[in-house]
């Protein structure tokens, strides 16, 4: 058995991979994914498979969008962000209009580092906990922000001569094991209106939503989703409302660089509303938002998805 280890195009143990295949030549071989459901295609993983000969091969994901042709791929289960359960504060369901957007961000992805960088010009509350010390460097993915949009990366570069940006000591922050809404974080929901979730795997044929989109679900917050093409899509197949009715969600039909960018225009665009244009936005959606959070607390939307 062997541990695929990898995030969109970031192959974190490929070397290790390489020595495995080698070593196991005419034999059956068992892989597992961690974490949870990068999508193998775009991190390389069938075009080393297919340099070496092997008997078999056994792929256990929890990637429902995970297939092969040659190579048998098996879904470990469904998403079990979505079946674990929490008790939140009613309070913090509220608005108190203080911010419009909030970021909650470790890795310092392409992504990340241009979204909070961008929310800094805006209304926005950043928590942003990478460190820039010497060994923590690699992760920060700047050459990928080039790609993504050259404009992007003075901005970023900024920001990151800033960081960390704590709103709360890190020792005091929850894990999520579980679902433990106790650390100080939560509370800044109240003073939120739209959470700018980047989720963990972005790239290629994946969807498996993390904590990072379900927090919003659970505080009752709209959320804008930097996540793999059809992100939003997958999550309406499953139930959950998305918020077409108040701005465009045309990004969810592009990844990378080109969502990155039409995130940015939404993001201007609801900057441009008056205080009191957002609070009648925020209470129109009451339904949608009381709808997600029921769908998620009763166990009530559905595990199986159709590719698009």
């Amino acid at each position: 058995m062997f541990e695929i280890s990898g995030t969109s195009d970031r192959f974190w143990n490929k070397d290790l991979f390489v020595d495995f295949l080698i070593k196991n030549q005419h034999r059956h071989i068992d892989l597992s994914v961690v974490p949870e459901a990068v999508c193998l295609r775009n991190l390389g993983v069938y075009d080393l498979l297919d340099m070496v000969d092997v008997e078999s091969v056994t792929i256990r994901t929890w990637n429902p969008l995970e297939t092969h042709h040659k190579y048998r791929i098996e879904l470990i289960g469904h998403n079990f962000w979505f079946h674990r359960t929490a008790q939140i504060n009613s309070m913090l369901h509220d608005w108190d209009q203080s911010n419009v957007f909030i970021c909650l961000y470790h890795r310092p992805t392409a992504a990340r580092l241009g979204i909070a960088s961008y929310a800094l010009n805006y209304n926005s509350i950043i928590h942003f906990s990478a460190e820039t010390q010497p060994d923590e460097l690699d992760q920060f993915e700047l050459d990928k922000l080039l790609e993504y949009d050259i404009f992007s990366v003075p901005r970023a570069a900024k920001l990151i001569c800033s960081l960390p940006i704590l709103l709360s000591p890190k020792d005091k922050l929850s894990k999520f094991h579980g679902y433990d809404y106790t650390d100080p974080l939560t509370n800044f929901y109240k003073s939120a209106l739209i959470d700018l979730v980047v989720e963990s795997h972005v790239k290629g044929q994946t969807f498996f939503p993390t904590e990072k989109t379900i927090r919003p679900i659970l505080l009752k917050k709209p959320f804008i989703t930097f996540g793999s093409r059809d992100f939003l899509a997958y999550l309406r197949q499953m139930g959950f409302r998305t918020f077409a009715d108040f701005w465009d969600e045309d990004y969810d039909g592009y990844e990378q660089g080109d969502r990155l960018k039409k995130i940015y225009k939404v993001i201007d665009d609801i900057s441009t509303m008056s205080s009191a244009k957002l609070q009648t936005m925020y209470w129109d959606m009451q339904y949608t938002l009381e709808h997600n959070y029921n769908v998620l607390m009763n166990k009530k939307f559905k595990n199986k998805i159709t590719q698009i």
